[in-house]
């Protein structure tokens, strides 16, 4: 696993060196430095180091005799997978109501898969935050900052 996820950062980092960093590397100074500057550096570390983390999975997989691409079991594959889905249905939702609707079910949703089972504390804490963000925004709204 670790050979592939260092082929994909590596594949990322030339993309970002090749294409989006010189088209998309934006003006003005950060850190002191110019901003395609400042991302070309860290696209060339995340480079090196993720072609370090390839090669030397390579040793090891070839030293060990194991076979560089295995497909893991249904389970496993599932379990590795869900969180994505997770995460794109909430993108979903957020893309079609508002966050003070969606904010409530994530974090207790959330709180769920974490392990909290007390009723209670999951409402309390979905509620909060997501009153607390619709009553800074009434307000903002209210007095013309928004």
């Amino acid at each position: 696993m670790n050979f592939w996820s260092g082929l994909g950062v590596a594949a990322v980092a030339v993309l970002l060196l090749a294409w989006i960093v010189p088209t998309y590397g934006g003006r003005g100074f950060a850190v002191g430095m110019h901003p395609r500057t400042l991302a070309t550096l860290g696209a060339w570390v995340m480079l090196v180091c993720a072609s370090v983390l390839s090669l030397l999975s390579a040793i090891v997989l070839i030293r060990q005799r194991q076979p560089f691409f295995r497909l893991p079991e249904p389970g496993h594959l599932w379990h590795q997978t869900w969180p994505f889905l997770f995460v794109l249905g909430f993108i979903v939702l957020v893309d079609r109501f508002p966050l003070t609707w969606v904010a409530p079910f994530l974090i207790g949703s959330l709180l769920v898969i974490l392990g909290e089972r007390r009723w209670y504390v999951v409402v309390l804490t979905a509620v909060i935050p997501a009153a607390g963000l619709y009553g800074l925004t009434a307000h903002l709204m209210r007095i013309g900052v928004v």
